[in-house]
């Protein structure tokens, strides 16, 4: 029986912190020979006071605006990183990069799927039990719903 990694899901929250989540996801693509997909995730709102004041196909233009700001920012990011660190060779790993809208750990989780992961990489702030439990973990959620390995990389340690 073998084991492959060939697919790898990196879920960046673009914090300061991520590009050190990403030296991992990058080191896996390149350690298994796997192909790197990229993903940061803008939470979808409806409760935006002015709502009602505008058409909606100005609204959804605002969304897309913001999907592609944050989608040029991660690019942005892992550009900055491949410049840094060329042993990486990261322009040979990267398959993706894409911003989604939605309820985090959900988007991340149908992205793995879509891009048929075999691992996902991502961020992990350590709530307490108490603060978990108040404001949940888009980590924890993914860890506990995933079908493939989840590597979470703990931040803002």
């Amino acid at each position: 029986m073998s084991y492959e990694i060939r697919s790898i899901l990196y879920a960046s929250d673009l914090t300061p912190r991520s590009p050190a989540v990403f030296r991992h996801a990058i080191g896996m693509a390149q350690k298994f020979g796997a192909r790197l997909h990229a993903v940061t995730v803008t939470v979808q709102t409806n409760a935006l006071p002015f709502t009602e004041f505008i058409k909606q196909e100005t609204y959804d233009e605002i969304k897309a605006a913001g999907r592609n700001q944050a989608e040029a920012l991660l690019q942005q990011r892992i550009d900055i990183f491949a410049e840094a660190y060329p042993e990486f060779e990261v322009k040979k790993y990267l398959a993706s990069v894409r911003a989604l809208e939605g309820e985090p750990a959900r988007q991340i989780l149908d992205s793995a799927k879509h891009t048929l992961a075999d691992m996902i990489v991502m961020g992990s702030r350590g709530h307490s039990a108490i603060g978990e439990l108040l404001l949940g973990s888009v980590a924890h959620k993914v860890t506990m719903k995933a079908d493939v390995p989840v590597v979470l990389v703990p931040i803002d340690r």
